[in-house]
């Protein structure tokens, strides 16, 4: 816990490792296909059976040129795509260290540690770039942040918190405001109690984030 600043600097994939997985999944395919269709025997065919056959070729190709398309526009969406312009050692940068058991969200800011009593909703600044370090002390949780204080709110970001590992996400809330934390990954029965919530600020150095998200005034 003790190099948090400096770990999602080296934690995750690189920036086009995505798109390396990619080609050498496609080239690897084709190389299958070219095997398969060099080693397999030519049989006599009726109408049917070649018109058949067509038609699944035809539909194959078209499902796999839509999950290429779906990959290709969700691709400057996936971290750390997404968030590879967030440089970890600048200055405004804020980190929180969470951590999930059955069934609670501690959370504070690095340098803040929580103390006996404290009510455990962290504080932050509107338009700042938030590291998210969370750890798990027991099974799976999902980390989900909604864009207001309730659960009908739209889902801002999901995390898998994993046990053993420092699961780090990158996000800058736009607006102040409360937004609620809520765990997505099913942990037991009391798994729909596990709430929290963040405080978002305003700041003060920026006009155009004055109006709360629909939360109590901040």
């Amino acid at each position: 816990m003790n190099n948090t600043v400096n770990l999602a600097a080296n934690y995750g994939w690189g920036p086009d490792t995505l798109l390396y997985i990619f080609i050498i999944t496609i080239t690897i395919g084709a190389a299958g296909l070219l095997i398969v269709m060099a080693t397999t025997r030519m049989r006599p065919q009726s109408f049917m059976s070649k018109k058949n056959f067509h038609f699944e070729e035809y539909w194959a190709i078209g499902i796999a040129a839509v999950l290429v398309w779906l990959w290709i526009i969700s691709y400057p969406w996936m971290p750390p795509v997404a968030f590879s312009s967030i440089n970890p050692t600048q200055k405004n940068l804020q980190v929180v260290d969470i951590t999930a058991g059955q069934w609670f969200w501690l959370m504070h800011k690095v340098g803040q540690p929580l103390t006996p009593g404290q009510t455990p909703i962290v504080t932050l600044v509107a338009g700042q770039p938030v590291k998210f370090v969370a750890h798990s002390i027991d099974v799976n949780h999902g980390l989900g942040i909604f864009a207001g204080p309730a659960d009908g709110s739209p889902i801002l970001l999901q995390m898998q918190v994993i046990p053993g590992l420092d699961n780090v996400f990158y996000y800058t809330f736009d607006k102040p405001g409360y937004y609620m934390v809520r765990c997505l990954e099913y942990c037991g029965y009391a798994h729909p109690y596990m709430t929290s919530l963040i405080n978002v600020l305003p700041n003060p150095t920026t006009s155009n984030i004055l109006t709360p998200n629909g939360g109590e005034p901040v």
